[in-house]
C-alpha cells in the first residue's frame, strides 16, 4: 500500500512538471522592453468584409489590444502573436537648439517664403490616423479619438512611449509647435465654417505720372476676409505666446512671426543684380538710391497681417518694397540734381521719405522705424555724354561746399579765439574775486572772534557783578536774620523770666506771704541723709579733729572732679 501511494505521488509530481514544461514553453509569450505584441486569434467567428481586426469578443483575427513589455501566457492552440516595435515620441534636446533671427543674411535664406526653420533636436508629436471604424460623414476628415468613425484623430500624441496596435492605428511623427522668444504664432485653423467676408474699397497708390481721372476710375473692389473665431476656418485673432505647443498640424496651421524690427534694404550689391530705386530728377538727371528701412510687426497686429498678407514676405512684397519705389519716385521727382548732393536737401529727401513711408505702412499696422537713405547715385541724361556734366556738376557743388565750410571753419576759428582770450579774462576775474573773498573773509572771522571775546568779556563781567549783588543781598538776609533770631531768643527769654517771675508770684500769692513760700521750699529741698551728727562732750573739739581731716579730703576730691573739662 505504501509502495502505491509513493508510486502515485511521483506519477502526480512528474505530470505537474511535465505540464508546468508545456505550459512555460508553449504557452508563454515574453515581450522585449522596446516591443508589444500584437494577439492573433485563430478560431472564432469570421471578421465582416473590409474588417481587418476584431473589434467585438470572439471574433476570429488580429485582437485590438496588445500586450506590452514581459511575460504573458496565452493559449498557442488558439492564439498566435506577433511582436511590434513600441511607438515612441521623441523629447528633444533643448541644448541643441538654434534660433537664427531674420536680420541676418542666413536666415533670411532658411525663411524663404515665410518660413521659419529652426535647427536642432525639437520635440515631436504623433498623429493618429485611426484604420477601423465607420465611415465618418461627408466632408469630415478630422475625427474625435472616442467617437466611432475611422480617420485622423483630433487629439495627438505627446512625447513619450505607447503600445499601439500598427493594424488598428498609423502613427506620423511631426515637430512639435516650438515658439522660440522674439516671436508669436498665427494660428489658422483648417477645418470649420469660413466667416462672412466684408467688400470694401480701396483707392491705389497715386504715381506721380497718374491723373485724376485715370485714378478716380481704377478704383479696387477688395473682398477683405475677417479674423476667425475659435471654431471657424481661418486665422485666429488670439496669437500664441513664446513656448512647446502640441498642435495636429493635420488641424491648425501655425506661422512663427518675428516681433521687433527687421530690416529691408533696395541696395546695390557688386556681383549681382541691382536693387536701387530709379527715377528722373527735376533737371532730367537720372537719380539712383539705395534705401534700408528698419520695419517690425506689433504682437497685437501679427494675426490681422498673416490673414491679409499671408506671411512676412507678403508684408516685404505688397507693402513695403512697392511703397517705398513709388514714394522715392513721387517725392524725388520734384528734387533737382545738386538736392541730391547738397547735404541740407538730401536730409529732407530722407526725412520726407520717412514720415511718408511711416504713414503708409502704419494703416496697413506695419510699423516702420527708420527709412535712411545709403546711396545716391546721379547719372546724366541719355543725350549727354560722357558724363561729364554730372561729373562737373559734382565738382562744382564740392568746391561749393569746401569754400563755405573753409569759411565757416575760420568765423569758427575766429569765434574760438575770442572765446579763449574770453576765457582767459574771467580767468583772472575769477582768481581775483577768489582772493578777495578770501581776504574778506579773514577780516570778517577776526571781526566775528574780537566781537565774541568782547561780548564774553561783558558777560564775565555782569556775571560776577551779579554775583557780588547777590552775595550783598545774601549777607543782607544774614544780618537781618541773626538780628531777628537774637531778637526771637532775648523776647522768649524775657517771657519766660516774666513767666517764671509770674508764677513765683502766684505762688507766694497761694502760700500767702513770702515767710510761707520759704518754708516751702525748704521742706521741699531738704534732704535727711545730709544731716550730720556731732557729738559735745569734753574735749568735743580735739576728739573730732580727725574728722575734720576726712571731710576735708572729700571736698578737696569733689572740688577736683568739678574741674575736670
Amino acid at each position: 500500500m505504501g509502495n502505491k501511494l509513493r508510486i502515485l505521488m511521483g506519477s502526480l509530481l512528474v505530470l505537474g512538471g511535465v505540464i508546468t514544461a508545456v505550459f512555460w514553453f508553449s504557452f508563454r509569450i515574453f515581450v522585449p522592453p522596446d516591443k508589444c505584441a500584437v494577439l492573433i486569434r485563430k478560431m472564432g467567428t469570421p471578421l465582416p468584409a473590409g474588417q481587418i481586426v476584431a473589434t467585438e469578443p470572439g471574433q476570429k483575427g488580429i485582437e485590438l489590444d496588445v500586450l506590452g513589455p514581459g511575460r504573458h501566457f496565452r493559449d498557442s492552440f488558439r492564439y498566435e502573436w506577433e511582436l511590434k516595435d513600441l511607438t515612441v515620441i521623441p523629447a528633444g534636446d533643448p541644448a541643441s537648439w538654434e534660433w537664427i533671427h531674420t536680420i541676418s543674411s542666413r536666415a533670411k535664406q532658411r525663411i524663404r517664403g515665410g518660413q521659419f526653420v529652426p535647427q536642432g533636436k525639437f520635440p515631436m508629436i504623433g498623429v493618429v490616423t485611426r484604420r477601423i471604424g465607420q465611415k465618418p460623414p461627408p466632408g469630415q476628415l478630422i475625427v474625435k479619438r472616442d467617437s466611432p468613425y475611422a480617420g485622423i484623430l483630433e487629439e495627438v500624441l505627446t512625447p513619450g512611449t505607447y503600445k499601439i496596435n500598427p493594424y488598428a492605428y498609423e502613427v506620423e511623427l511631426h515637430p512639435a509647435t516650438v515658439i522660440p522668444a522674439g516671436f508669436v504664432g498665427v494660428v489658422t485653423n483648417l477645418f470649420g465654417n469660413a466667416p462672412e467676408e466684408r467688400v470694401t474699397q480701396i483707392l491705389p497708390e497715386l504715381d506721380s505720372n497718374d491723373t485724376t481721372e485715370s485714378a478716380a476710375s481704377s478704383q479696387l473692389v477688395s473682398f477683405v476676409r475677417p479674423l476667425a473665431n475659435p471654431g471657424e476656418r481661418g486665422t485666429l485673432k488670439d496669437v500664441l505666446q513664446p513656448g512647446v505647443y502640441f498642435i495636429n498640424p493635420k488641424l491648425q496651421k501655425v506661422t512663427l512671426i518675428e516681433i521687433g524690427f527687421n530690416e529691408f534694404s533696395t541696395t546695390n550689391v557688386p556681383g549681382e543684380q541691382t536693387y536701387q530705386i530709379s527715377f528722373p530728377s527735376d533737371t532730367g538727371f537720372l537719380i539712383r538710391v539705395g534705401v534700408t528701412v528698419v520695419w517690425g510687426i506689433d504682437p497685437r497686429h501679427a494675426a490681422q497681417i498673416i490673414n491679409e498678407f499671408g506671411n512676412t514676405d507678403g508684408v516685404i512684397d505688397k507693402v513695403i518694397e512697392p511703397q517705398l519705389r513709388s514714394i522715392c519716385r513721387n517725392i524725388g521727382s520734384t528734387y533737382a540734381a545738386r538736392d541730391f548732393i547738397q547735404g541740407e536737401k538730401r536730409e529732407k529727401f530722407q526725412r520726407d521719405l520717412k514720415d511718408e513711408l511711416k504713414r503708409v505702412c502704419r494703416g496697413k499696422n506695419i510699423e516702420v522705424l527708420l527709412a535712411l537713405v545709403r546711396e545716391i547715385d546721379v547719372q546724366p541724361p541719355e543725350f549727354m555724354t560722357g558724363g561729364e556734366n554730372a561729373e562737373d556738376l559734382k565738382r562744382t557743388i564740392q568746391e561749393s561746399y569746401i569754400a563755405k565750410e573753409k569759411q565757416i571753419t575760420k568765423e569758427k576759428q575766429r569765434d574760438a579765439a575770442t572765446a579763449k582770450a574770453q576765457l582767459e579774462e574771467f580767468k583772472k576775474k575769477v582768481d581775483i574775486a577768489r582772493e578777495t573773498i578770501r581776504a574778506e573773509t579773514r577780516i570778517g572771522v577776526a571781526n566775528v572772534q574780537a566781537d565774541g571775546e568782547k561780548l564774553a568779556a561783558e558777560i564775565d563781567a555782569q556775571a560776577a557783578l551779579e554775583v557780588a549783588t547777590i552775595q550783598q543781598q545774601v549777607a543782607l538776609l544774614d544780618a537781618q536774620r541773626t538780628e531777628i533770631l537774637g531778637r526771637a531768643r532775648a523776647d522768649v527769654e524775657k517771657f519766660k523770666k516774666a513767666a517764671e517771675a509770674e508764677g513765683y508770684k502766684l505762688l507766694v500769692g497761694a502760700f500767702g506771704s513770702a515767710k510761707a513760700y520759704n518754708l516751702y521750699t525748704f521742706a521741699e529741698n531738704f534732704q535727711p541723709k545730709s544731716i550730720k551728727l556731732f557729738f559735745a562732750g569734753e574735749g568735743t573739739f580735739w576728739t573730732d579733729l580727725s574728722r575734720f581731716e576726712e571731710l576735708g579730703a572729700a571736698k578737696i576730691m569733689q572740688d577736683g572732679a568739678k574741674a575736670k573739662p
